[in-house]
This record gives structure tokens, C-alpha cells and sequence, in this order.
């Protein structure tokens, strides 16, 4: 116990500089998903540090990282460094983000308790200049925080002269925002689903942040997610959150600005520098959802907007298919919201879903599409799930890492649900044509259950931060290919012979990260018989060992030597088998799975093999033949006897005339 104690207490050096001291942590600077430790800089120890550690096993925003690192902006924490780092607290390695540590503390504790509020001479240099500096920044290196918040802020320096954001590398983006600072489109969305976003949701939370500080409050902080959702739907996002305050009318209109609940009329950086500068921009009014004479019901409840009847039939999703195959939906829109566009497209999808043959799925995905229908900012919704096309891969990431159920997801995925979100848009972007055709590969690895395929494919497939989740390299937090093999090298230590190093997870990631040719290895891989599929696992293991370069897996080619007895078998020539047996452990010895592959899989011994086989068939059919034959009389024994007696004979008589011609020259000769 008292190792553990100190092995738990010791440095963790990252990048042979960084010391992070498990046994100091710093709770003022965690995040929901992340724990805070001091970090002392080898190189520097004057300068103050902190990591944060992301919970085992859960995938970071990586991209993020990469941008970010070394980035200095007055309106951003410095990311000082990032990696994985072998982790005594929790046992295995797990991912680490190094930042320059702010002076002055916490914004906001808490958005549930009142705060000091910001003094309206200081919003625009401590919060506002810095916050439009971090917005450029972010643009520049093509990346959103998604993060924004009171509670992720923190005062630069003990004087609090200016605020700089926090993390956004150690969760999901968003997934840790409150529906208050999302705007409407992205809080609708699962909190793991809400992807990375635009720009302007970044603008949208910077608003939001900004009337809470001015504000010292949460002005709705007494209310549900659902219940704000649906009052910024109706009151828009600026009466929620400002309603009847008295705020300077600078505040007034930069707030109208940033909060404005279309993102395509929403200020964007250049609004902010104009409005910096002392221009005076057109004044935003909020544009309501057109509101309807009459309520569609659905489970009791009154929706008056096409967005908010969305809302009810996802959340009534059992019942909704009724009240839209009998054209209740259709004929409110046309004659209660006089939406005669929505009403015609509503009309086409209930018509083209009642040719289909599964009537169930039919109705499931019609809703879907009905929902995107009347809110096209929405998220993807089926049944209990919500996510933006870009959450997808997190969503499922989050699910499978914490073991939850993903059947939905997959569920969704084989209807192509994703494929009608885009269906629904009005123009494609090209980020939106990308995943488009990014979803549609995916129908295709689900529609195959071999290894090397199916959900798990999909996950790495959508998600390239997820570090394979294979039980074998789940402790290693292997995010790339180049540290796949090392890692089932180490746990080979732990495994009993008999699983393979190859499972589904190792498989699935194999598929999506390699960028050589693997297609021969992935279909033996796959196929019935043991002796092609322990080959198809060998030879995969080999060619990225070849690849990569990698040598001196001792560990893994004993695991994978152990386990090619079904080729061995399949060798006709026990002579060969009998030798093979006694090269592998030698192969094995020098961690070579490129020479055991060799060795197994030599397609000229393998050709030798076969012919060598051939032949004695041949030759052991032509003997039971005769047996056969002459079993059956069929054979005339009596004539093949005197041609052997002739055969005999000649030979006879021709040995006697030499030993007489030779007596009669030796009698000459004497």
C-alpha cells in the first residue's frame, strides 16, 4: 500500500520536462471531465503550470490540441504542451494538456449562485477586447473553443485586468456547456452530440457569457434545459437572457448582435471590430418563429410554431408517425402557420413513405425527416437520439467508452437518417457535402458483421481522436497506428495464449488509420477457415511491422507464434511441419512477425507443399487401384507371370554367355 502511495505521488514527466505531481491537485482550475495538477517546467521552474488530465479512456479534441499549441492570444489560456503520460492514480497512460496558469482565479464558481458582477466601464476592455481577440485566433487555426462560459473563464493576472478562456481540448465540444450559453440549433443536441460547430456558435456564447457577467447572474437559473429551450424559441435568445434589464445601450447592442438567434444574420468578428471602432451597426430584433392561429396537440401539450411541434414530435416520438400519416401535420401547416412550403414537403415525405415494405421503419425514419422538415437548424433526432452530424463520431465515442448501448446510433446509421439531414438542407457546404459522403460509407461497415468491420469500424471511422478501445490497448491510450503494435506487445505479458491480439476493436482501428494497402490481410482475416484467418491476422500484424519499421516485439510474436497451429496443420509434409515447429520459437525470439509471416506463408514452399501432396494422392490412388483390381479379378495375373518368367529368363541367359565368353579368353590367354 504504501508503494502505491508513492508511485501515485511521484512526478509524471511529460515530454522529459514537464513534471506533473499527481499528489497536487489544483480543483480551482478542473473541468467537469478533467482533474487539475500542478506541473513544475525542468527547463523553467519560475513559471507557474497546471495539467489537466483527461478521464481514462475518453477521447479529446485533438485537432484542438494540435492548433492550439504554443498559440498566444491576450483572450486565451497558454497550451503549453500536450501527450499521453503513464498514470499511477488510475494505472495506465491516459491524456495530458499542459497550460500556463492564470493568476487571478475563477470568474464564476458556479451559474446557480449569484457572482460580482461586471462594472459596465470594464466589460468592453476586460471582457469584451480579449474575448474578440480569442474569437480571430480561433478562426485563424480553423477551430471553435465550444467551451465559452463564465465558469471557464479566468482573470489573466491577480489584478484582473482582462479574462482569458479555459480548456476546450479535454471533452467533446460542448459537451460540458449549459443549454443557456448554446445557441438553440446545438442545445437541442445530446451534450456528447453537439459537435464542433461554426464560428458563430462561438460568437453566440461569448453573448451569453457576457450578459451573465453583466448581469452577476443566471437569470433563468430556476428553470430546466427544456423550459429555456423553448422560451428562447419563443422569446428569442436575447429576451431570455436580458428580458427588461437596464444595460447600457453599447451593451444593449452587442448583445442583440452576438445573441441573435439566426447565425447567418448573427455579428460575426467584423461586426465586432466595427463595433469597437465606435460604428453604430443596424440594430438586431430578433426574428420570432411565426407563430399559428391554433395549436397542433401532441400527448396533451400545444405547440403554436413549426420549430416548437418539432420539439413534441421527437419528444412524443411513439405517436407521432399517427398524426402525420393521417395529414393532421400537413393541413396545420397549410392552413394554421399558412406554410405552404413546409406543407408540400411534408406532403411529398409521408407519400413516399407509404410505399415502403416495413412499415415500422418506414414511420420511425419518416419522423426524422419530419422533424428536419419544420426545423431545419436542428439536429439529427431518431427516436431517443439527438446529435449534429459532427457529434456523431463523439457521441457514439462517448457511448462505447462508457460502455453504454449504441444500438440507436447504429440504428440510425443503417436508415440513413443522416443521409435525409442533408436531403432537408437548402444548400450544401463543403464541409456538409464531406460528411455527407463520410455517413454514406458508413451504412456499408455496418451492413457487414465480419471483424474488421460493423460499429466499431464506424467509430474510428467518424472519430479520429478515439484511441482504440480494444481490451488489449485500452491501458496504452493508443491513438495512432505507429503505437498500436507496442502496445499489444505489452499486453501480450497479460495474456493467457489463447485470445488473439487481433480483436474487433484492434481490427476496426487498423481499417481506418492505416494509409497502405491492407485488403488482402483484412479479407483472410475474415474468412471461415482457421487457417486463412490465423494467417490474415499474422500477415496484418506483419505488414505494419514492415511498414512502420518497427522491430524487437517479443512479446507479440510469441503471442501470435502460439496461435498459427492451424497453419502449421495445414502443411501436407510432416517432415516440414516437424521443422517449422522448431523455427517459430526462434522467429518468436527475435520479435520478428515479418520473418514468422515469411515463414508461414512462403509461397513458393507453399506451392512445393501442394505438389509434393498431389503426387502422392496420385500415387496412392494408382495403388488402390491395382489393389482394387486385383481384389476384383479384373487383373490377368497368368500372362503378367510369364512375362515376368521371359523377363527373367533373358536376364539369365545373357549373364551366362558373359561368364562364358570370359572363361574362354582367360583360357586362351593361359
Amino acid at each position: 500500500m504504501a508503494n502505491e502511495q508513492k508511485a501515485a505521488a511521484s512526478p509524471v514527466v511529460l515530454r522529459d520536462r514537464f513534471a506533473i505531481l499527481p499528489g497536487s491537485p489544483l480543483p480551482e482550475f478542473a473541468t467537469p471531465t478533467a482533474q487539475a495538477y500542478i506541473v513544475e517546467d525542468r527547463r523553467d521552474p519560475s513559471k507557474p503550470y497546471f495539467a489537466l488530465i483527461v478521464r481514462p479512456g475518453f477521447p479529446a479534441r485533438i485537432n484542438a490540441m494540435r492548433a492550439l499549441k504554443g498559440v498566444e492570444c491576450p483572450g486565451m489560456m497558454l497550451l503549453v504542451e500536450w501527450g499521453v503520460v503513464d498514470w499511477p492514480p488510475a494505472g495506465r497512460r491516459v491524456m495530458a494538456v499542459v497550460y500556463q496558469r492564470p493568476g487571478g482565479g475563477r470568474v464564476a464558481a458556479s451559474l446557480t449562485n449569484e457572482f460580482r458582477r461586471l462594472e459596465d466601464a470594464d466589460a468592453v476592455k476586460k471582457v469584451v477586447n480579449p474575448m474578440i481577440a480569442a474569437l480571430k485566433e480561433l478562426r485563424s487555426h480553423g477551430v471553435t473553443h465550444r467551451a465559452i462560459r463564465p465558469t471557464n473563464m479566468f482573470w489573466a493576472t491577480a489584478e484582473k485586468d482582462r479574462v482569458v478562456l479555459g480548456d476546450c481540448t479535454t471533452a467533446p465540444p460542448a459537451m460540458d456547456q449549459p443549454v443557456l450559453v448554446e445557441p438553440v440549433e446545438s442545445a437541442l443536441a445530446q451534450p456528447a452530440g453537439r459537435g464542433n460547430g461554426i464560428p458563430a456558435d462561438d460568437v453566440y456564447a461569448v453573448g451569453a457569457s457576457l450578459a451573465i457577467l453583466l448581469l452577476g447572474r443566471n437569470p433563468v437559473a430556476h428553470l430546466d434545459d427544456a423550459t429555456i429551450i423553448r422560451n428562447k424559441i419563443v422569446q428569442g435568445s436575447y429576451g431570455v437572457l436580458v428580458g427588461d434589464e437596464r444595460l447600457p445601450l453599447a451593451m444593449v447592442e452587442v448583445l442583440r448582435g452576438t445573441l441573435c438567434d439566426d447565425s447567418h444574420e448573427r455579428w460575426n468578428n467584423e461586426s465586432l471590430d466595427l463595433w469597437l471602432s465606435g460604428r453604430r451597426l443596424t440594430p438586431l430584433l430578433g426574428k420570432m418563429e411565426k407563430r399559428a392561429g391554433r395549436a397542433f396537440v401532441v400527448n396533451e401539450k400545444e405547440y403554436y410554431s413549426a420549430r416548437e411541434l418539432a420539439i413534441g414530435l421527437a419528444t412524443g416520438w411513439d405517436t407521432a408517425s399517427a398524426a402525420i400519416s393521417d395529414g393532421k401535420v400537413e393541413l396545420w401547416l397549410r392552413r394554421a402557420l399558412d406554410n405552404k412550403e413546409r406543407a408540400n414537403a411534408v406532403a411529398m415525405a409521408t407519400g413516399n413513405a407509404g410505399s415502403a415494405v416495413d412499415k415500422r421503419m418506414a414511420n420511425d425514419v419518416l419522423v426524422a425527416k419530419i422533424c428536419m422538415i419544420l426545423d431545419g437548424g436542428a439536429p439529427i433526432r431518431y427516436k431517443g437520439l439527438a446529435a449534429m452530424p459532427d457529434g456523431f463520431g463523439w457521441l457514439l465515442g462517448m457511448r462505447m467508452a462508457e460502455g453504454g448501448d449504441v444500438r440507436l446510433i447504429a440504428e440510425a446509421l443503417m436508415r440513413e437518417v443522416p443521409k435525409a439531414w442533408f436531403e432537408t438542407r437548402e444548400a450544401y457546404s463543403p464541409d456538409n457535402s464531406m460528411l455527407d459522403s463520410l455517413f454514406r460509407a458508413q451504412k456499408g461497415f455496418l451492413d457487414k458483421a465480419t471483424i474488421g468491420n460493423g460499429i466499431e469500424r464506424v467509430l474510428y471511422e467518424l472519430l479520429d481522436a478515439m484511441p482504440c478501445l480494444s481490451p488489449g490497448t485500452a491501458e496504452d491510450y493508443v491513438l495512432e497506428l505507429r503505437d498500436l503494435l507496442p502496445a499489444l506487445n505489452n499486453a501480450a505479458k497479460k495474456a493467457d495464449g489463447k485470445g488473439w491480439p487481433v480483436d474487433r476493436h484492434v481490427a476496426a482501428f487498423i481499417g481506418a488509420r492505416a494509409n497502405f494497402d491492407i485488403d488482402r490481410q483484412m479479407a483472410d482475416l475474415t474468412m471461415p477457415s482457421p487457417e486463412r484467418s490465423v494467417m490474415g491476422m499474422l500477415n496484418l500484424l506483419a505488414v505494419i511491422q514492415w511498414r512502420l519499421g518497427q522491430g524487437g516485439l517479443y512479446g507479440l510474436a510469441a503471442w501470435a507464434g502460439g496461435l498459427v497451429q492451424p497453419a502449421l496443420d495445414s502443411f501436407y509434409n510432416r517432415d516440414r511441419r516437424r521443422s517449422l515447429e522448431k523455427e517459430i520459437p526462434r522467429m518468436a525470439r527475435e520479435g520478428s512477425l515479418v520473418e514468422l509471416s515469411r515463414l508461414l506463408d512462403n509461397p513458393e514452399e507453399r506451392t512445393a507443399d501442394r505438389m509434393g501432396y498431389d503426387q502422392a494422392r496420385a500415387e496412392w490412388a494408382h495403388a488402390q487401384k491395382e489393389i482394387l483390381d486385383i481384389q476384383a479379378g479384373r487383373l490377368n495375373n497368368k500372362d503378367e507371370a510369364v512375362e515376368t518368367a521371359q523377363q527373367v529368363a533373358a536376364l539369365i541367359s545373357v549373364t551366362v554367355s558373359f561368364i562364358t565368353v570370359v572363361l574362354l579368353l582367360i583360357s586362351k590367354v593361359f
